[in-house]
């Protein structure tokens, strides 16, 4: 187990404190000030101006995942938690990255992380919604601020190793994640330690009251609590046992707390099933040719094994096998049909997938999935408007049925405008700014003046990052 919970979460509160490492000693002695903080997803909340900036680094790894109804299920999941909590801006961005290490994590500004690996260890609904309750919970208690007030002395060359090891760890090098994470860690306070563990404990805590409180069940919680304690009996890696507590005492404070009588056994959904397929397709690639043994092993259904097998198979490029794959799936869904739609156009069938896509279109006019796929098919749709409240899933997918539609109707500039908008997303800055510059010499009237706009925004975010000296 790749110390789950601890490792990244603890990786990024040292990371929050690089935005303070040139504060004086007058402010080091200053009391808390949390109140900076109240507005989650602000430009004047440091810790969001930290957190969009590495969530947007960390989009652009070639590890991110693009299945967007696993993102449109893992969306309706947070929403069930997230009205419950005390946050004032209860928007919360995620991204799912597909990685052979087990671990999620949250970053401040509200941003979310699935690896794609935990799905091995999560195979129920509601063990997955314990792991964001707790994470959604480390977010709500501020749990990095109140670290970042207490710990401003800090050294600045732990900082520097633990923004090296997000870095590796996007890349998905454990070795030398944790190689960086020990040199970095090898000097920090006894009381730093003492925090993170009260904090986890915390996490666990509240994230049981957001379950009841959302009428889910607990005992996911209690299981994945027990995985984890599996997973820390078998792990070789004792090196962090000093610096992360143990999942037993986490477990054993679970097992101690009241338990609901109320809510029966709960099973999983249909849409919770094929999003673990989803994830664990992915992981499987990462397998190469034990693909499917990876996915034998870890899917029990067959229908949703044959659905991850044709997903793993689009993904390796096998387009025969994968169609052949879909062809036995019998449950027709959400994921089906987007998997389905994909195979028919990449195997040139495109009056199947425009069939596929219209069938899926008239029951939910609104899904952004196949709006978007409609969209790399047809010159007669309409640009797709974003606003700053939509997550970034959405945007990459709006932004590439704008590019696709600019190119189809030689709209050269609003192509490039809409080209900077996704790399700004992949966390490119100095591509989009140059890209969105040339999209404004190129651009008139009220396109123009939309350009215009959203580059102001970005030059502002650019001079707020350099405020933290992020750029």
């Amino acid at each position: 187990m790749r110390h789950f919970f601890l490792q990244i979460s603890k990786l990024l509160i040292s990371l929050c404190l690089l935005s303070l490492s040139i504060s004086s000693i007058a402010e080091q002695n200053e009391l808390p000030d949390l109140a900076r903080y109240e507005n989650e997803r602000s430009l004047s909340n440091p810790s969001y101006i930290l957190g969009q900036y590495w969530f947007r680094k960390l989009n652009g790894s070639s590890g991110l995942m693009e299945f967007p109804p696993a993102y449109n299920y893992l969306r309706e999941a947070i929403s069930t938690l997230v009205p419950h909590t005390g946050m004032n801006n209860k928007t919360i961005d995620f991204a799912i990255l597909n990685s052979s290490q087990t671990n999620a994590f949250v970053i401040p500004g509200n941003h979310l992380f699935i690896y794609s690996d935990i799905l091995k260890l999560i195979n129920t609904e509601s063990s997955f919604m314990g792991l964001l309750a707790h994470e959604i919970s480390h977010l709500e208690l501020h749990h990095y601020q109140r670290s970042v007030e207490n710990q401003k002395n800090e050294q600045a060359k732990a900082l520097l190793l633990m923004l090296a090891g997000v870095a590796t760890a996007a890349a998905g090098d454990g070795e030398t994640t944790s190689a960086l994470w020990l040199g970095g860690m090898a000097n920090q306070a006894e009381n730093m330690l003492q925090n993170s563990r009260e904090h986890e404990q915390e996490a666990d805590r509240r994230g049981r009251e957001l379950l009841e409180q959302s009428g889910q069940s607990t005992i996911g919680m209690n299981d994945l609590l027990a995985g984890l304690q599996k997973q820390a009996m078998g792990s070789q890696r004792i090196e962090f046992l000093s610096t992360h507590p143990l999942p037993q005492s986490r477990l054993s404070d679970s097992l101690t707390a009241q338990q609901q009588t109320s809510i029966l056994y709960q099973p999983s959904s249909e849409e919770f099933r094929f999003f673990r397929a989803t994830l664990l397709a992915y992981r499987a690639t990462l397998e190469g040719n034990g693909y499917q043994e990876f996915i034998d092993r870890n899917i029990r259904s067959n229908d949703e094994q044959h659905f991850a097998l044709a997903l793993a198979e689009l993904l390796m490029h096998y387009e025969q096998r994968a169609e052949e794959n879909i062809r036995k799936v019998n449950t027709s869904n959400e994921f089906v049909d987007y998997l389905n739609s994909l195979i028919l156009l990449s195997t040139n069938q495109i009056s199947q997938a425009q069939e596929v896509i219209n069938k899926r279109l008239l029951l939910a006019p609104n899904n952004l999935s196949f709006i978007y796929l409609a969209g790399q098919l047809s010159t007669n749709g309409q640009y797709l408007k974003m606003d700053q409240d939509s997550l970034s899933y959405e945007k990459r997918m709006a932004l590439r049925h704008n590019i696709a539609l600019a190119r189809k109707n030689n709209n050269s500039s609003y192509a490039l405008y809409s080209h900077a908008l996704l790399q700004y997303e992949l966390g490119q800055d100095k591509p989009a700014l140059h890209l969105i510059n040339r999209a404004l010499k190129q651009s008139d009237g009220i396109q123009k003046a939309e350009i215009q706009k959203t580059l102001n925004r970005l030059e502002t975010i650019q001079e707020s990052q350099k405020s933290q000296r992020l750029d």
